[in-house]
C-alpha cells in the first residue's frame, strides 16, 4: 500500500486521470443517461458541434430550436461548457460520447485545480483532489442533475482562491481575473454565489492582512468582467425579450426550497456531513462551510428573498462553494476518527441516493427520435409575450401545435394585402425588408403588415454585441500586457517578497498561517 501510495503522490496526473476514468466508467459504458438536463445538453452540444465544424466558433442563435421557431438562447446562456462539448462532437465524437468526453475531462480538471490550490498550500495536494472529484454533490451534479455547466464550475473555484492567495503579485491578478471571468461565461448563477460567498469572504481576510491586495484584487475583478463583456453585456439588456419570468416560477424560486420539502431530503446531510468534516479547522474555511451549508438547505431567513440571490433558482447550488471551502479546511486539518466516522455515515445517504438514481437515469430509454423532431429548449428562451400556457409544468416542453402551418424560413413571397406572420421567433437581431428597406414588424413570432412582394428576415448586429467584444478585447489586451510585465510597480518596494509565502506555511496546530501577518489563510 505504501509503495501505491508512493507513486501515486509521484504521477498526480496520471493518478486523477485514472479516478476520473474510474468515476466516469458508467457514463462511459452506457452514456449520459436521461439526466435532468439531457435534453438541453443534447441540443446544445449539437448546435455548437454544428457550428464549430461549420467553422462559426460563437452562434448564439440556435435556428432549429422550438420545431424551428428559433431560439437566442446562447445570448442568455454562458457558452464555455458546450464550446467543450461541442468541439469534441466537432471533431467527430456523436453527441453523446461528446457530452460524456467532456464530463470527464472536466471532472480530471477539477481534480488537477484543487491539487495545485492544495500543493501551494502544502496541505495534502493529492487526497484533497481526489476528495473534491468524488464529493457528493459533485457527483449528483453529473449523475442526476446532468448539469454540464454548472458542473464545469468546479474546475475554477480552486483557480479563484489561489489568485486570491497570490495577490497582490502579478500572477495573483491574472489567474483570479481569468479564472473568474471563465465561472462568468461558464455558469452565472454559481459565478454570482462565488463572488459573495467565497471570493468577498477571502478577499476581505487577505486586505486585512495585507492592504496592498485591495487594488490588485479590484483590477482582477474589473478584469474578469470586462473579459466576459462580449457574453454579459448582451446577457443583461436583453432580457425583456425572452420569456424572463418562467426562469422564476414554482420550484425555480430559490425561496421556495425547505428541509420540509419532499424532494429536498439529499441536501441536508451532503450540508451536515460537510460541516463535521470541516469543525475541527476552525478557520475561515470552517465559517464559509458552515454559512454556505446553511444557506444551501435555506436555514438562512430571508437570504433567497434578497434581489440577485433569488435569481440562482435554487439554494442547493451553493454546495459546490461548501464542498470547496470543507475539502480545503480537511486538508488543513483533518477531523478527529470519530468525527471521520459519523460524517461518513452521514454522507452514505446521498451517496447511496445519487447511484440508485444515476443507475435508473443511466438505464431510461431516451427518445431521441422525438427530441429531433420537436427540437425542445428551455421555455425562458421563448420571445417576450409568447403564450405561457402551452409550456407544461411538469417537463417544460412546449406545445407548439398550432404554429406547425406557418412558414418557416428567411424569406417569402406575399401574393395578396394583409397581415402576415412567420414561424420565425422575434428577436432584435432579426429585421424585416422588403426590396433592401426595413418593414416595421412585431412579436412574439414575426408578424408584418404586407402588399404582394418578397419579404426577406435578415440578421443585423446589435450594439451589444459589438460593445461587449470590443471591451473584452481591450480586456484581453490589457491582461497581456500585465502577464508580460515582470512585477507590479507597487511590490518593487517589497523586493524580498514571494505571493507563494503566503500559501506555504502549515505549522503543527493544522492551521495555514501567513509569514507576513500571522493570519489564517
Amino acid at each position: 500500500m505504501r509503495a501505491i501510495a508512493s507513486l501515486a503522490s509521484r504521477h498526480p496526473v496520471w493518478t486523477l486521470t485514472l479516478l476520473g476514468c474510474g468515476l466516469m466508467l458508467p457514463a462511459l459504458l452506457w452514456g449520459p443517461g436521461a439526466t435532468h438536463s439531457h435534453l438541453y445538453n443534447l441540443m446544445w452540444t449539437r448546435h455548437f458541434g454544428d457550428q464549430i465544424a461549420a467553422g462559426h466558433f460563437y452562434e448564439r442563435w440556435l435556428p432549429h430550436s422550438f420545431e424551428g421557431l428559433g431560439s437566442p438562447t446562447f445570448y442568455f446562456y454562458p457558452p464555455l461548457a458546450y464550446w467543450l462539448s461541442g468541439g469534441l462532437n466537432a471533431i467527430g465524437l456523436s453527441v453523446t460520447q461528446a457530452i460524456t468526453g467532456a464530463g470527464l475531462l472536466l471532472l480530471i480538471a477539477s481534480g488537477l485545480a484543487m491539487y495545485a490550490w492544495l500543493a501551494a498550500r502544502g496541505t495534502r495536494p493529492l487526497i484533497g483532489a481526489a476528495l473534491y472529484m468524488v464529493a457528493p454533490y459533485h457527483l449528483f451534479d453529473l449523475y442526476v442533475r446532468g448539469a454540464l455547466a454548472e458542473f464545469a464550475g468546479f474546475v475554477w473555484l480552486p483557480l479563484i482562491a489561489l489568485g486570491i492567495g497570490w495577490l497582490p503579485s502579478r500572477r495573483g491578478v491574472t489567474l483570479l481575473a481569468s479564472a473568474y471571468a471563465a465561472l462568468i461565461l461558464t455558469h452565472l448563477p454559481l459565478a454570482t454565489l462565488t463572488g459573495l460567498f467565497l471570493i468577498a469572504p477571502l478577499m476581505l481576510q487577505r486586505i486585512v492582512q495585507d492592504r496592498a491586495t485591495l487594488l490588485p484584487g479590484l483590477v482582477a475583478g474589473l478584469l474578469a468582467f470586462a473579459l466576459a463583456a462580449f457574453y454579459l453585456l448582451p446577457a443583461a439588456t436583453l432580457q425583456a425579450h425572452m420569456s424572463t419570468a418562467l426562469l422564476w416560477t414554482g420550484k425555480y424560486q430559490a425561496s421556495v426550497w425547505s428541509i420540509w420539502r419532499e424532494d429536498f431530503e439529499l441536501f441536508p446531510s451532503i450540508a451536515l456531513g460537510l460541516v463535521l468534516l470541516a469543525w475541527r479547522a476552525r478557520s475561515l474555511w470552517t465559517a464559509i462551510t458552515i454559512g454556505t451549508a446553511l444557506a444551501a438547505i435555506n436555514l438562512i431567513p430571508l437570504l433567497w428573498s434578497i434581489d440577485l440571490l433569488d435569481k440562482v433558482q435554487f439554494p442547493w447550488r451553493i454546495l459546490a462553494i461548501t464542498e470547496f471551502a470543507a475539502i480545503t479546511a480537511i486538508a488543513t486539518c483533518p477531523p478527529r476518527r470519530i468525527i471521520a466516522f459519523g460524517a461518513a455515515l452521514v454522507l452514505a445517504f446521498p451517496f447511496l441516493l445519487t447511484g440508485l438514481i444515476a443507475h435508473a437515469l443511466l438505464r431510461m430509454p431516451v427518445d431521441y427520435n422525438r427530441i429531433e423532431r420537436h427540437q425542445p429548449d428551455a421555455p425562458e428562451y421563448l420571445p417576450a409575450g409568447f403564450d405561457a400556457s402551452l409550456v407544461d409544468r411538469v417537463d417544460r416542453w412546449t406545445d407548439l401545435g398550432r404554429f406547425a402551418t406557418l412558414p418557416r424560413g428567411d424569406s417569402i413571397s406575399v401574393t395578396r394585402s394583409g397581415p402576415v406572420t412567420m414561424g420565425h421567433a422575434a428577436f432584435p437581431i432579426w429585421r424585416v425588408t422588403r426590396d433592401g428597406q426595413a418593414i416595421a414588424s412585431h412579436g412574439p413570432l414575426i408578424s408584418f403588415d404586407a402588399t404582394p412582394g418578397t419579404y426577406r428576415i435578415e440578421r443585423v448586429r446589435l450594439w451589444q454585441e459589438t460593445a461587449g467584444a470590443a471591451v473584452s478585447l481591450i480586456a484581453l489586451l490589457i491582461l497581456a500586457l500585465l502577464a508580460g510585465r515582470r512585477s507590479i510597480s507597487h511590490l518593487s518596494k517589497f523586493p524580498s517578497y514571494s505571493p507563494s509565502q503566503a500559501l506555504s506555511d502549515r505549522p503543527s496546530t493544522g492551521r495555514l498561517r501567513s509569514r507576513i501577518t500571522g493570519g489564517d489563510l
